[in-house]
């Protein structure tokens, strides 16, 4: 293992990733950087040497600040990456961890992945970002087996939380904060998602939606002010249970699917369409309700 140092050994961050072989570090030292960095080996880590201290930003406003390229097993941690078209576009390969890291104020999506599989995204603040903050999509048969735990997701000019087709599956949103998005808090459209013990708070649309994918769990996350329903389910087979949600301008928990489960939930003073308004077949038991009206 080497370690490659920015700008003292390499005058670059692409110069130090060029110069790295598979298990090698390359420190980015404090500064701003403009430049359009493309990853195509695996096993680098890039790391800013102090903890956003280092700025990133694209060479023009139509690029993503970093590319990954069907590689595996990269680390990106510490930097402050802004201005850009997305921060990082991770397309196929995966198994990467984003740590540490701030995404903000691009013109398209926070962070974008595309047929990636089985990433670590951890305690990144993404915000103010045009579009989504945190995109698992686009192409069959998706993004799978991705684990988003412990991020701030906070006023993005889309969803906070995008799961775009049927065919991501396992993905897991764990403890994050979820506030203030123009859009769903996470809308959720592939199969068995594990949405855990998040806070989605005062998102324009609906706190959680499942839509398309089925099988998904919602447990124990407090969803409150939401501009939608707190809990939106069109699909079928889900399990809402032990969720908070509580004054949401929509319904608590709005149920357009079949064969769901909605258990043991706290609903408070939500407002259209009230606490649960079920449309199908569905099991609804051991929930509160009418509390706060």
């Amino acid at each position: 293992m080497a370690i490659i140092r920015v700008p003292q050994d390499q005058d670059s961050i692409q110069s130090g990733v060029n110069a790295a072989n598979p298990g090698d570090i390359v420190l980015v030292d404090k500064g701003f950087y403009q430049e359009t960095v493309v990853i195509n080996k695996d096993s680098i880590r890039l790391v800013a040497k102090v903890p956003h201290g280092v700025i990133l930003q694209s060479n023009n406003s139509n690029e993503n600040a970093i590319q990954l390229n069907n590689v595996n097993n990269v680390e990106i941690y510490g930097f402050i990456i802004q201005d850009s078209h997305r921060s990082i576009w991770i397309y196929r390969g995966g198994y990467h961890r984003i740590i540490g890291n701030i995404f903000q104020n691009h013109n398209a999506d926070g962070i974008l992945f595309e047929d990636s599989t089985g990433n670590f995204i951890y305690q990144n603040i993404i915000r103010n970002n045009f579009s989504v903050g945190v995109l698992l999509g686009w192409s069959t048969p998706g993004s799978i087996s991705n684990w988003l735990i412990e991020n701030l997701i906070v006023n993005n000019g889309g969803h906070g939380v995008e799961i775009w087709t049927p065919g991501a599956t396992g993905n897991a949103i764990i403890n994050n904060k979820i506030f203030g998005n123009n859009g769903q808090g996470i809308f959720a459209k592939g199969r068995n998602s594990l949405l855990y013990s998040n806070w989605i708070i005062n998102n324009s649309v609906n706190g959680i939606k499942l839509e398309f994918g089925d099988n998904s769990i919602a447990v124990r996350n407090c969803i409150k002010a939401n501009c939608g329903d707190g809990i939106d389910i069109s699909s079928d087979e889900n399990l809402a249970y032990a969720n908070l949600v509580k004054k949401n301008l929509g319904s608590g928990i709005q149920i357009n699917g079949d064969e769901n489960i909605v258990q043991k939930n706290l609903l408070i003073g939500n407002e259209e369409g009230g606490d649960i308004n079920n449309n199908c077949n569905n099991s609804i038991f051991d929930n509160q309700t009418g509390i706060g009206k």
